[in-house]
């Protein structure tokens, strides 16, 4: 009985650790999920295109409302100046239909401040491109491929030895 519930301990959590930490979550047909953290905007971007996305657009204080739940922190959005100094554009071409600059801003304070964020109280910021926080990645369902997930070493030893444990548990069973 004992070796059962370790056997069924150890299959638990293989199936946690193949979920893994990166998860998306779906809001009106797009997946959303955080980038690594610590990236500079452009490194940012860089991941959320590999992954088949770009770095956020937010079309609506309803979808910033949700963001904001979703991952109450400070992140990346892709709104940016950087081909025109002044002239705000999202990354992934769509058009402008919602701003919620924090008062004062976009300030380009001390120059090269064409990187936008989103606070965690929902109002936005530039940075300059040096600024190292996490991004949003926004994929459209269906969208494109993005990387084949690979599985961290410490996944495969859980799914090795919970293996391991059901095996001891059947042979116990033949017994």
């Amino acid at each position: 009985m004992k070796r059962s519930i370790v056997g069924i301990i150890f299959v638990v959590l293989c199936c946690i650790a193949l979920v893994g930490t990166g998860y998306a979550v779906t809001y009106v047909g797009h997946d959303y999920q955080l980038t690594s953290p610590g990236l500079t905007w452009l490194q940012a971007e860089a991941e959320a295109v590999a992954a088949g996305g770009h770095l956020v657009t937010i079309n609506s204080e309803a979808e910033e409302d949700w963001l904001l739940a979703n991952f109450n922190t400070r992140f990346w959005i892709g709104f940016t100046d950087q081909a025109v100094e002044g002239t705000f554009a999202w990354i992934s071409g769509e058009a402008i239909t919602y701003t919620n600059w924090n008062s004062g801003e976009p300030n380009n304070a001390g120059g090269g401040e064409d990187y936008t964020e989103m606070t965690n109280l929902s109002n936005w910021n530039d940075l300059p491109s040096t600024s190292v926080i996490p991004g949003i990645i926004e994929k459209v369902i269906g969208g494109g491929p993005g990387p084949i997930p690979t599985p961290e070493p410490t996944t495969m030893l859980l799914l090795g030895l919970g293996l391991m444990g059901l095996a001891g548990v059947r042979r116990k069973i033949q017994k």
